[in-house]
């Protein structure tokens, strides 16, 4: 009777096991670009963006995804997204700043508009690119803003664009003059790129 039962506790403790080493042990995805290396799991989003450490939990219920975690261990990480019509809409907050955190976007194979923060986008595509103008307060001249690989972007799961676009739109543009600012160059695709530590401005709120 010992040995049987013993047999049998065994028997669970292994099918237990295989059942979450079946889940736990899938290979990670990994996307990277300018500047930025990400590792995605489908219930986990881990890696660096803009010179600032990510790590998020993913939920889904229906077509849509929920991320929560943090940036740097320190900015609060709340975004949905879901496809809408030929775009994708991300929406929640990076941090916890009234009107400084919030995140409003959409994301189109030809478009990018939409708030991340204090920055206001409108970029279009032109070839691989989508370009336009990124609207920063005080700064009297829009800066110009380049996201390279749209190609890339477009075809990047549902859940990674959440987790990756927001926190790339915040990457540091530096002061040109008093009331100028640096032009904001981005890529999705090829060689992962980094920044130094809080090139970010949820760091600098510009």
């Amino acid at each position: 009777m010992i040995g049987s039962m013993r047999t049998f506790l065994v028997g669970i403790v292994l099918a237990a096991g295989c059942a979450t080493g079946g889940g736990g042990g899938q290979p990670a995805a990994h996307f990277a670009g300018e500047p930025f290396a990400l590792s995605a799991r489908p219930n986990r989003i881990t890696g660096q963006v803009c010179g600032m450490d990510l790590d998020v939990d993913v939920s889904r219920r229906g077509d849509g995804v929920t991320l929560n975690g943090f940036l740097d261990g320190r900015f609060p990480v709340n975004l949905q997204a879901r496809a809408e019509g030929n775009g994708t809409v991300i929406t929640g907050a990076l941090g916890t700043r009234a009107g400084e955190s919030a995140v409003e976007l959409r994301v189109a194979a030809d478009q990018l508009d939409g708030r991340v923060g204090s920055r206001k986008f409108d970029l279009h595509a032109n070839g691989d690119t989508l370009a336009g103008t990124m609207q920063i307060p005080n700064a009297i001249q829009p800066p110009v803003a380049v996201l390279e690989g749209r190609g890339q972007l477009a075809s990047l799961p549902l859940d990674a664009k959440a987790a990756l676009v927001p926190a790339l739109l915040t990457c540091n543009v530096q002061p040109q003059g008093r009331w100028g600012k640096s032009e904001l160059f981005v890529r999705v695709g090829g060689p992962a790129g980094a920044l130094p530590r809080q090139s970010s401005s949820l760091y600098t709120r510009d």
